[in-house]
């Protein structure tokens, strides 16, 4: 009989520590809600299916956590603040649960349940909102609905479904009372307390092995000596400070080993070391701590093994007794066990079977098994399945049970598929093969980058080494055991990984900041358990910038009056740091200030400190800190005195005298504000100067302000030191380029903007694609470099480099290899990946052989955006790349560069693996535009209002919660237009030609589009011109619904333009039936187009949305008036005309709705009758500046800021500091 194929389910159950001890509080809340949701589910499903068997793996820390639920010692913030009654929430607790009880709706959990969905939708929508002002969109009702249903989601539904008190608020929906509330919390704790009990029954009938891990879930390689992550990778950037504590490896697993047996009543055999971390000698001290077999990925075999482990093309191993045999570390103590996980297999529970049906997915997964089996002969074979036992399931269907139940069922019933704990198998199947060494690695790419090496790794390794070390110092003064004790387990407790994991740049939570708080919290603990004040530096984030609500930056200069009122319109362009958004509702203010705004103009620093009410009076007193590198340090202080503050600054520096350098006054009521100028603090144009304050009430120290870093600025005055107006150095990159080669709007800015800015004096040069299409000598192209290796998947493929002109005086470089290029049309071909990968590369290799190294590269959409993340990444070493700034341009968000993961290893980044946002739908594939948006230092688009909308998930092209993240740096510049080409005073193409002194002679241009559309010649019946593609997004729907209505008035309509069937065929008609008011051409003629554009008297655009828009700026041009609705590019470049003051130069419209369109067609068609307004009009439209040397201006100063934030951020790259700023 053949021999079954052995199955290993390895389910890792893990939650980082939660808890402030000193405070006995449970900052977050997930070991609660998971405990509803999976930890018990897990284990209670096997009751079902009493054949398998299985390991489960929990995490020391987090049994810790649920005993302490359990036992009731605890205060569970979020559980707090979902009894408390709406209406005796204060306005910060609103603004937190309008936060942080609010998920993404990209989560199937939340997506499943309608009113949670509309609740979260709510809150995306108002994202740009602070916190405070989102809150207020939530009636009391909505409020209580959210804290209801944020709990309510986290129960897993078959236990919904057994509990018909649960099921009938499931049912209900919504307009929850407070009575409601307290079933389900009660639920969660019951829940809780049945998560141990099931897992030792579990144990003693055998159908589970419980293993444990180090206690507080470190990665031990990286305890032991942090230098094994040179080892797995040798050109990691490093921490400055060592960190090597073998001891603490040996004491995490010590205790870790202790606390199971004390739990579960056995001691554990085996480890699943966190992350899959291994290397020998955590094998050693495994060992010596008598633990028997210990678990990784199949990357680290390889790695081990010195040679990859090959699949064919269906993903089968080719040498499966490779994989699937145990191994046996050579330790020189007692045996170790190694087992390696089926990659493929554990990833496609882990992220592939979600999107599938559960019959399908398992009968996949059984198949793959089944393949295993048939190739393993007299062998036997172990196929290990390890993977986290409870993350994955938010998005599968009903929390993945229909998948479980039907893999179960399928293996259990399957009689060539054996499942088994893994020391089971141990026993029965002796271990033959052995490791001459273990490469240090994870199961992540076989290496540690996720956990040291980004800037913010590495702040963070430092700041625990210096605490580490802190401790050491006081165990050999023969400290206080007790205190000694509580330090080191704050110290332990911050070893742990998931710290790591969220400082990284590749991974965010969207809660990044209260991972930073927390990390810098543990820390501090060290010191105050041992009555030591904490170092200033962990009151600083790690994460450089609080995104979301929390903060703002400035967005430009500002000079607000200081006369004891405030005028909030005054402060709004400036930046504010919300002292209660962040743990507002866990820590609430017991201090004297709401919130703290900053700016400056060039002479002062200005200071508003919103207070909380009844905060005003005597024995109030604030004491803010300057300090920065290269200056003195500053101490000022605001003291009440009746109705004013007084101001006094001194030198803090130590051995300065107390004399004071400056003194002032500042009324206060509901807020301080006042100005310091900076020639008083001592820093040099261009420094950062940091601000710290504290508040005093009476004497005593109440509250540190911001509570978690610092307020950075920087000295007004040159940033580029003297080259603020050099010509700059800029390499423009495009998949197009007009008139080389055209598909859309891209392709005109990429050919309008570098003439703008070379007529500006900068040194621009553009590079694109030699395609086929593209005429050497048409174009007078020239051959300059040849055969020059651009890496491909790590393998050189030449490609030679082609040179031309844009104008007279605009390089621009073609890469011509034809294997990618030399094809018929530009893109849509199954190898775009490799083939704009490849064009970016070359986009980079191509410098140095052409001398030039720019200052900035100018990437846009999809296709160069990888460029940003090859500089971070493969050439951050480079001296001659290192110091190049790079700009995203958006264009077209709707086309992200989305393929699979084999595309990284085509750009060579794969060792980095893919960036984990946190954000569903974009953290298990490759999405070129995201990693551009990640690792560019400014992103723009097309427009100011457009920059704002794709934040929401209307406009945001599911891409919206990446961008919230980064809106920081997002900003917004309209195109301009080339005047050279759109000129009506010189247009080859008009009947006649005019400008805004001949405008009369408009009226022949629109009499020659009559004759040659075919509609009657009359020049007082305005003409409407539309030159669009014809779908929904260019608001074709609103016209279709009012075209009854325009046919009604005295107008004509010229339409060219091609697109949905269902419209050609609406303008079809109308001009069959219409045919002295409509004239409709189906495609696309430019002669035609310019012809409308001149001979028009209005241009229609009603678009849903619009980035940028070209037609209402050419229509602008040409002095024919756009009739718009108020979105994106639109609402930028037109202002509603205004009849009395005669301002604005186009008829505007703001909801979506086609009687607002028609109302201001008809507002257009009556302003027209009357020709001293509408000559004004078009007056005021010819007047406004759409050129590309408006909009060049604003590219320059972008450049300048990417410059400036590239440079700051390498100046961080080497220090362990990250303040706010701008």
């Amino acid at each position: 009989m053949t021999r079954p194929l052995h199955v290993a389910f390895v389910w890792h159950m893990h939650q980082p520590y939660y808890k402030d001890d000193l405070e006995n509080t449970f900052l977050l809340p997930w070991v609660r809600l998971r405990c509803a949701k999976d930890y018990y589910r897990m284990p209670a499903l096997l009751d079902d299916y009493p054949t398998i068997k299985q390991t489960f793996n929990l995490v020391p820390a987090l049994v810790a956590q649920v005993q302490d639920y359990v036992d009731g010692r605890f205060t569970d913030v979020y559980l707090d603040l979902a009894r408390r009654p709406v209406t005796e929430l204060s306005s910060e607790e609103r603004a937190f649960i309008t936060r942080w009880m609010t998920e993404s709706s990209q989560i199937r959990r939340v997506r499943q349940y309608p009113r949670y969905l509309d609740l979260v939708r709510r809150r995306e929508e108002a994202w740009p909102r602070a916190a405070a002002d989102a809150a207020k969109l939530f009636s009391d009702a909505e409020l209580r609905d959210l804290q209801v249903w944020f709990n309510l989601s986290w129960i897993d539904p078959e236990t919904i479904a057994q509990n018909p008190r649960i099921a009938e608020l499931v049912r209900k929906g919504r307009e929850f009372g407070e009575d409601d509330k307290e079933p389900i919390l009660q639920l969660h704790l019951e829940q809780t307390r049945k998560v141990l009990p099931k897992y030792r029954e579990l144990q003693r009938r055998g159908q589970a092995e419980l293993v444990t891990s180090p206690y507080y879930h470190p990665i031990l390689p990286l305890i032991a000596n942090l230098d094994a992550a040179r080892i797995a990778r040798p050109d990691l950037a490093m921490p400055r400070r060592p960190f090597q504590h073998p001891d603490d490896a040996a004491e995490q697993l010590r205790r870790g080993i202790e606390a199971h047996t004390r739990v579960f009543g056995a001691r554990p055999r085996g480890m699943w070391p966190p992350e899959a971390s291994i290397s020998d000698e955590v094998a050693r001290l495994a060992a010596e701590q008598g633990l028997e077999w210990m678990i990784s990925d199949e990357g680290v075999l390889a790695r081990s093994l010195g040679g990859p482990i090959n699949r064919d093309g269906d993903g089968r191993v080719v040498e499966p007794e490779l994989l699937y045999s145990p191994y046996r570390a050579q330790t020189a103590g007692p045996p170790m066990h190694v087992l390696f996980r089926d990659a493929r297999l554990s990833n496609a529970i882990g992220f592939e079977y979600q999107s599938r049906g559960a019959d399908e997915a398992a009968n996949d997964l059984i198949d793959r098994l089944h393949q295993i089996h048939q190739r393993q002969q007299e062998q036997a074979f172990l196929a290990v399945i390890a993977l986290d036992g409870e993350n994955c399931w938010d998005f599968y269907e009903a929390n993945g049970n229909p998948f479980l139940r039907a893999l179960y069922s399928r293996v259990g019933s399957d009689a060539s598929l054996k499942t088994v704990t893994v020391s089971e198998y141990l026993e029965a199947f002796p271990t033959t093969r052995s490791l001459a060494r273990i490469h240090p690695g994870s199961w992540i790419n076989a290496n540690f980058d996720t956990w040291v090496g980004d800037q913010a790794h590495n702040a963070a390794w430092d700041r625990l080494a210096d605490a580490r070390a802190f401790v050491g110092d006081r165990e050999r003064a023969a400290d206080d055991p007790d205190r000694l004790n509580l330090a080191r387990r704050e110290a332990l407790i911050a070893e742990g990984s998931d710290w790591f994991w969220w400082f990284g740049r590749s991974h965010d939570s969207g809660m990044d900041q209260i991972w930073d708080s927390l990390f810098r919290l543990h820390l501090r603990n060290i010191y105050m358990s041992l009555e030591q004040p904490p170092p200033a530096i962990l009151y600083q984030p790690i994460v450089k910038e609080a995104a979301g609500s929390a903060s703002k930056r400035p967005d430009r200069r500002i000079t607000p009056k200081l006369n004891g009122v405030v005028d909030q319109e005054e402060w709004n362009a400036g930046g504010y740091v919300d002292v209660t958004a962040l743990f507002g509702a866990m820590h609430p203010p017991r201090g004297t200030v709401r919130r703290i705004w900053f700016g400056h103009d060039d002479r002062n620093l200005y200071l508003r400190f919103d207070l909380v009410a009844g905060k005003q009076g005597p024995g109030v007193e604030l004491e803010l800190r300057f300090s920065g590198e290269g200056g003195p340090t500053s101490a000022l202080s605001a003291q009440a005195a009746g109705s004013e503050f007084a101001l006094e600054l001194k030198d803090a520096t130590p051995g300065s005298g107390p004399r004071p350098r400056w003194t002032g006054r500042a009324n206060a009521g509901e807020a301080l504000a006042f100005a310091v100028p900076f020639d008083v603090l001592g820093h040099d144009p261009g420094q950062t100067l940091e601000m710290v304050a504290t508040a005093f009430e009476d004497g005593k120290p109440v509250e540190r302000l911001p509570p978690t870093g610092s307020i950075a600025v920087r000295v007004p005055g040159d940033v580029f030191a003297g080259r603020h107006n050099e010509p700059l150095k800029i390499l423009v990159v495009s998949a197009e380029v007009a008139p080389f080669a055209k598909v859309g709007g891209l392709a005109d800015v990429a050919g309008a903007l570098p003439k703008a800015l070379r007529a500006m004096g900068h040194d621009v040069r553009v590079v694109m694609p030699r395609y086929g299409s593209i005429d050497v000598e048409k174009y007078g192209l020239r051959r300059i470099v040849t055969n020059l290796g651009v890496p491909l998947a790590h393998q050189p493929v030449n490609a030679d480099v082609l040179e031309g002109r844009i104008g007279d005086d605009v390089p621009i470089y073609f890469i011509e290899n034809p294997q990618f290029f030399g094809r018929e049309g530009m893109y849509g071909f199954w190898d775009d990946d490799a083939r704009f990968i490849y064009f970016s590369r070359a986009a980079l290799e191509m410098l140095r052989p052409l001398g030039f190294l720019p200052d900035v590269i100018h990437v846009n959409d999809w296709h160069t955006a990888v460029i940003p993340n090859m500089l971070a990444r493969l050439y951050a070493s480079d001296p001659d790349y290192a110091g190049i700034a790079t700009v995203l341009t958006i264009h077209n968000l709707a086309f992200q560069g989305v393929f699979g993961y084999g595309t990284l290893h085509l750009a060579d980044l794969e060792q980095w693996g893919l960036i984990k946002a946190g954000i569903s739908g974009l953290d298990d594939i490759v999405n070129l535009l995201g990693r551009g948006l990640f690792f560019a230092d400014v992103v723009n688009t097309v427009s100011n209002r457009y920059a704002e909308e794709i934040l929401t998930p209307e406009y945001g092209e599911k891409m919206d919660p990446l961008l919230r993240v980064f809106r920081g740096k997002l900003r917004g510049i309209i195109n301009g237009i080339d005047y050279d080409v759109f000129n009506p005073s010189s247009d080859a193409a008009l009947a006649a030609r005019y400008d805004i002194g001949s405008i009369e002679k408009k009226v022949e241009n629109k009499l020659a589009l009559q004759k040659e559309v075919g509609l009657p010649q009359d020049p007082t019946v305005p003409v409407i011109g539309m030159i669009s593609r014809l779908y929904d997004q260019k608001g074709l729907d609103l016209i279709a619904n009012i075209m009854w209505g325009l046919m009604r008035l005295n107008l004509q309509l010229v339409v060219l333009g091609a697109g949905d069937a269902r419209y050609e065929e609406m303008f079809r008609t109308n001009a069959r039936d219409n045919p002295q008011k409509v004239s409709a051409t189906i495609g696309f003629k430019p002669v035609l187009a310019q012809h409308i554009y001149a001979g028009s008297d209005m241009f229609m655009m009603p678009s849903r949305f619009e980035p940028c828009g070209l037609g209402q700026l050419i229509s602008l041009r040409y002095g024919t008036i756009p009739i718009v609705r108020a979105t994106g590019g639109l609402a930028d470049t037109i202002d509603d005309w205004d009849p009395v003051r005669q301002t604005g130069n186009g008829f505007v419209f703001s909801a979506y709705d086609h009687w607002d369109l028609y109302a201001q067609v008809v507002r257009a068609v009556e302003t027209f009758r009357q020709p001293t307004l509408w000559r004004r009009l078009q007056a005021n439209a010819m007047s406004t500046d759409v050129s590309w040397l408006h909009s060049a201006d604003q590219y320059v100063g972008l450049y300048r800021t990417a410059m400036a934030n590239h440079a700051e951020a390498r100046e961080y790259s080497t220090t362990s500091t990250g303040p706010y700023g701008w």
